[in-house]
């Protein structure tokens, strides 16, 4: 008999030999495939209606402790930066002349019973930037004027 030549490699018969795992046999592996790829289609679509949500220019809007908790009617949303630029949901306008054709186009695509304004202005924003825009709405024929708020923590 001969001794097997030192070479350093390694037997590898249990690799080698392994049976193959047959179709009925239970399989103790978790796939996550689905799993992740479930998750990255929700991310996406959370991603994307985000910003479908949110209405109007964002604009740091004063506290208030009373504070109405009326759901939202859909109503056209102007909103007031604190530089005094006008937007009429997230477009900016150049004038108020141009404000009140978008709120009157705006009408007539719904048909609303009550026609209200939904007003944002910026907290910092000087009061007499903001009152000739509810004035110029109010020309308009509104039946109401909502002015936006944050709620304050206490």
């Amino acid at each position: 008999m001969t001794a097997p030549a030192a070479s350093g490699r390694k037997r590898r018969h249990g690799l080698v030999h392994k049976k193959q795992a047959k179709l009925d046999q239970l399989r103790n592996e978790i796939n996550v495939t689905p799993l992740v790829d479930v998750c990255l289609v929700l991310l996406i679509i959370f991603m994307i209606i985000s910003k479908l949500l949110s209405r109007g220019k964002e604009v740091p809007l004063p506290e208030t402790l009373n504070h109405q908790t009326e759901a939202d009617k859909n109503q056209p949303i102007v909103a007031v930066d604190a530089d005094g630029k006008l937007y009429f949901d997230k477009e900016e306008m150049p004038d108020l002349r141009e404000l009140k054709k978008a709120v009157v186009e705006a009408w007539r695509a719904t048909d609303a019973k009550e026609q209200r304004v939904y007003v944002k202005a910026a907290k910092t924003t000087p009061y007499g930037k903001v009152y000739p825009v509810i004035m110029a709405i109010r020309d308009l024929g509104v039946t109401g004027v909502d002015l936006g708020t944050v709620e304050k923590k206490e």
